[in-house]
């Protein structure tokens, strides 16, 4: 890529950011739990960044709009360990500190780079169907990464 293409493409993402308040940001991987979306564009309203895994483009950008839609509204504010129920239907859903923002979400990276915004993001974990988290013996789930560790509670 050059540095054309690539200012093109911040530029495009700064443009849908106006438009929209948030831009999601593909990245495929080699296997569904792998293939993930993060926003870009919360940072600008004080809030970490959101990343989700393991979910196909159907549910995953629905789901990271309206949280990403309620951050920028200020009608909620995600935290590290806080759980939630009324993200994704069906499943209990826990936002998880990602160590190493810059390294996971490359191009949110790219696009606050030289504004002096430190970059934060918050990795929504999904538990599988038996409701077991990816840190839990005998998940289904266990191939999704987890970029930070999670907060145990009860």
């Amino acid at each position: 890529m050059t540095a054309r293409q690539r200012d093109t493409g911040l530029r495009r993402i700064g443009e849908a950011i106006e438009r929209c308040g948030v831009y999601l940001e593909f990245v495929p991987q080699p296997t569904p739990l792998e293939t993930c979306w993060y926003t870009i564009g919360l940072t600008d309203h004080d809030h970490p960044e959101l990343i989700l895994f393991g979910l196909p483009p159907d549910i995953s950008r629905p789901v990271l709009h309206t949280v990403a839609g309620d951050v920028i509204a200020r009608r909620r504010t995600c935290v590290a360990g806080q759980r939630a129920d009324d993200v994704l239907e069906g499943h209990q859903v826990q936002f998880v500190a990602v160590t190493e923002p810059d390294r996971h979400l490359p191009v949110a990276a790219q696009f606050y780079a030289g504004t002096g915004a430190a970059l934060q993001a918050l990795q929504l974990v999904w538990p599988d169907r038996y409701h077991r988290w990816p840190w839990q013996p005998g998940t289904h789930v266990d191939d999704m990464p987890v970029l930070g560790r999670h907060v145990s509670s009860g």
